[in-house]
């Protein structure tokens, strides 16, 4: 049994969810890796676990601690290969322009340091972990080093809140629009498809929009919002989050198509996907590798929001054949043996 281990900053973070506790609960099923992980400020522990780890590898939010240059020479010193789990578009100065116009950021400072940080770790580690090919090929250009790909997944948590939800849920009136937001940089995005949403709000007095998170509108909203055809809700954590995503009739998952965005996660589709609830979303690069047009979801850009939600308004059985077929293949390729081979894939090709 090879020995990983990985180095985090925050164990109550989305961060250390996706990127290693998921990846270590699907490991206790394998026969091959056993996975471990300490906090980066516990040095004494890790120099300790050192002598019997195959594989080190470092969470991406540990990218400004002063340390890993030194942990990392440890590891080298020891004959054991080190790799930087990254998720995000935050490692080349010449894609800095498109993240601060995508993340609607002012702050280039902020920016230019946490690149640094990034960058002084991703030339002395021997490789990447990464969560898509099209962000895999950014890093290889960059710093000409292999790449593994782990995607993010599915936990037991969830599927067992979204079974409990979905025993729950109860028919209601009207027609529910669902915009799931985790930050405040999301209004761009939503802007790329707020006219036909609104369009289509005014086509349907029983539909509404739910906003769950962070979002600012445009002054086009304020009628809506008056006439409460538009609701707000506070974030929430990830298994509330699966209730809220239980409770809307399609889930909106819009992003501007670029560089950063084709590094973005699949994950608004396959959350929404076990709760039954069908996502529209912009065909990035995950969102394209991952929902079939028409089978498991829709791809739209401008001009498609509108007509894909009115064939979805009127016909309630392609709502629910699309959300079964969706649900089907997100737990059959997020979750289980098929997530734990993708793990082991990845691990395979740094231990030989």
């Amino acid at each position: 049994m090879r020995q990983i281990l990985y180095i985090v900053e925050n164990e109550s973070s989305a961060q250390f969810r996706y990127r290693v506790k998921n990846v270590m609960v699907a490991c206790e099923k394998s026969k091959k890796y056993h996975i471990d992980f300490l906090k980066v400020s516990d040095l004494k522990e890790i120099e300790s676990a050192l002598k019997k780890t195959d594989l080190l590898v470092f969470e991406r939010q540990t990218s400004k601690n002063s340390v890993i240059p030194n942990l990392i020479n440890l590891a080298k010193k020891q004959g054991i290969k080190t790799l930087f789990d990254l998720d995000d578009l935050i490692f080349d100065y010449r894609d800095l322009p498109i993240l601060m116009n995508s993340t609607n950021s002012k702050n280039i400072f902020y920016w230019v340091g946490y690149f640094w940080g990034i960058r002084r770790i991703a030339k002395r580690v021997d490789g990447f972990i990464a969560t898509n090919k099209f962000l895999a090929g950014k890093l290889k250009r960059s710093f000409k080093k292999p790449v593994a790909i782990i995607p993010n997944s599915l936990n037991a948590e969830q599927i067992s809140a979204s079974k409990n939800y979905l025993k729950t849920k109860r028919p209601r009136d009207g027609f529910v629009l669902g915009y799931f937001s985790g930050s405040p940089t999301h209004a761009k995005d939503f802007r790329l498809i707020e006219p036909e949403i609104f369009e289509f709000l005014k086509n349907h007095e029983d539909a509404k929009l739910k906003i769950v998170g962070y979002m600012d509108f445009s002054n086009a909203a304020k009628n809506l919002i008056e006439a409460k055809r538009i609701i707000f809700k506070s974030p929430v954590d990830f298994l509330k989050l699966q209730e809220k995503m239980a409770d809307v009739d399609v889930n909106l998952a819009p992003l501007l198509e670029n560089d950063f965005t084709n590094c973005k996660s699949e994950l608004k589709f396959f959350e929404s996907a076990i709760v039954e609830t069908p996502t529209l979303a912009t065909p990035t690069f995950a969102f394209k590798n991952s929902i079939k047009h028409g089978e498991t979801g829709f791809l739209c850009r401008a001009g498609e929001w509108l007509p894909t939600l009115e064939k979805l308004y009127s016909d309630p059985s392609l709502r629910k054949k699309i959300a079964l077929a969706a649900k089907d293949y997100c737990l059959k390729t997020y979750y289980g043996q098929s997530f734990l081979t993708q793990v082991e894939g990845a691990y395979d090709a740094f231990i030989k």
